[in-house]
């Protein structure tokens, strides 16, 4: 599992661990079952503090993306972020629109154009994950 993050986004660490993560799951890299690394090596593979790497585990294991299991490691669910609950997910969906309108401004996107574009997006996303699920590789992270 490699992470990207950025130390110079306004984005917290902790938070940009815990989408990669969610990313991760969400094309299918990450599969139910799977065993992510101890705090420590997530903290030394990341290059962030060992308090930032098990406060991302905490929010994954708090919205059912992963399960710690004492003596044995963390893995990712079965139904990964589907145990959400549902007025906490509107409330990050909503965030997550508006930070994506603000930041289309801020590019000088005309907003007009989101729509399309959006749609661009979830198509290249389904088309993607659906080659992680029948096991093909191929294309860049770029692409969902």
């Amino acid at each position: 599992m490699t992470l990207d993050l950025d130390p110079t986004s306004h984005v917290p660490l902790y938070l940009q661990i815990v989408e990669q993560v969610r990313r991760l799951v969400a094309l299918g890299g990450l599969r139910p079952g799977d065993r992510l690394p101890s705090v420590r090596d997530l903290a030394v593979r990341a290059r962030v503090n060992r308090n930032t790497a098990a406060r991302a585990i905490q929010e994954l294991e708090r919205d059912g993306v992963v399960r710690t299991r004492v003596g044995h490691g963390t893995f990712i669910e079965a139904g990964g972020s589907g145990a959400i609950d549902p007025a906490r997910r509107e409330k990050a969906l909503e965030a997550a629109l508006d930070r994506l309108v603000v930041e289309a401004h801020t590019l000088g996107v005309p907003l007009e154009e989101l729509g399309w574009r959006l749609s661009r997006r979830i198509d290249a996303f389904v088309d993607r994950r659906g080659s992680h699920e029948a096991g093909v590789t191929g294309g860049t992270e770029d692409e969902a």
